[in-house]
């Protein structure tokens, strides 16, 4: 039993005449006729009398005929109902961002898209690259923003933006003078670094070819803040590493902190990544076009750049 030959019955019912309703029903007679034909084989009963002119239906066709409306009805609200649902978005996202991204990248956003879709209940949660990748694989979380490239089995990657290294330099340092520093020139031992295992730090270490951290400092500090790093080198002198977007909110007064890099320009990539049978896809689009809105346009297009390793395999 189809829906097409519960469609040609009906028109029969409705018509009293097998040709008006294959005319109806955009068939050929014969075409319509079979396929009733094999609908009333497959029930075991008769549902018209061709005897009589116009056609008439039998009792038991009528009941069944009946039955058969409501279905049809039923299923032709479904369709409108998808096609409603095509064009609307609620849900829930759960979102994993790491650590040194979030506090800067989500105030960009979050405002517009919750604004825009008040029916998505989007879940941001601070991480470390392994726990988004590791809650992905476990279904507790959607998605998540990352740097990448990363090397994870069953993931796809999106990437979103580029985010330049900066370094935050200290007034009483010798380089704070400089407009641009070079990699090369960087004096690993005045250096701030984030805690070990933190992908941010992993480019650090790949930038400057740091193996181990070595320092003859009285005063060590442990930290997976960017903001709180900013801060010693403010108070203790030194300098950091400190990634794009962080610069976007420099106070006037501390903008001569802010270094470029000489030479080549290294980047970190920030990635859209989910597990390859994620669902969800249609609410997460939302969330890319609103986020790629709030982004700086030069960030969006590499050129003439480095994209620098994450280290992180999974």
């Amino acid at each position: 039993m189809t829906l097409e030959q519960l469609g040609y019955a009906l028109a029969v019912f409705q018509h009293g005449s097998f040709v008006r309703a294959a005319e109806q029903s955009f068939v050929t007679q014969p075409a319509l006729t079979i396929q009733i034909k094999n609908l009333e084989d497959e029930l075991g009963i008769i549902l018209f009398d061709r005897t009589k002119k116009p056609v008439l239906v039998t009792e038991e066709g009528r009941q069944f005929l009946e039955k058969a409306q409501e279905i049809v009805l039923g299923v032709k609200d479904l369709q409108q109902m998808a096609q409603q649902l095509q064009h609307s978005f609620q849900g829930e996202i759960k979102l994993g961002i790491i650590i040194t991204l979030a506090p800067y990248l989500v105030p960009l956003f979050v405002s517009q898209f919750t604004l825009s879709f008040p029916q998505i209940h989007l879940q941001i949660i601070e991480l470390r690259t392994e726990e988004i990748l590791e809650g992905i694989r476990r279904g507790h979380l959607d998605a998540g923003i990352i740097a990448t490239p990363v090397r994870a089995k069953g993931m796809l990657h999106e990437v979103l933006f580029y985010e330049k290294f900066f370094l935050y330099v200290s007034p009483q340092h010798a380089l704070y003078t400089k407009e641009k520093i070079s990699i090369d020139k960087v004096p690993v031992d005045d250096l701030w670094l984030l805690q070990e295992g933190n992908c941010f730090r992993n480019q650090v270490n790949d930038l400057c070819k740091i193996s181990e951290e070595k320092t003859e400092r009285s005063f060590t500090y442990s930290s997976s803040s960017i903001e709180s790093l900013k801060r010693i080198v403010e108070h203790q002198g030194g300098l950091t590493f400190v990634p794009e977007l962080a610069t976007l909110n420099i106070p006037r007064e501390k903008e001569n902190m802010m270094k470029e890099i000489g030479e080549r320009q290294p980047v970190r990539e920030i990635s859209l990544i989910t597990h390859r049978a994620f669902v969800k896809r249609k609410l997460l689009h939302k969330l890319k076009d609103v986020l790629l809105d709030n982004i700086p346009a030069s960030m969006k297009k590499v050129s003439h750049t480095m994209i620098v390793d994450t280290h992180v395999s999974v």
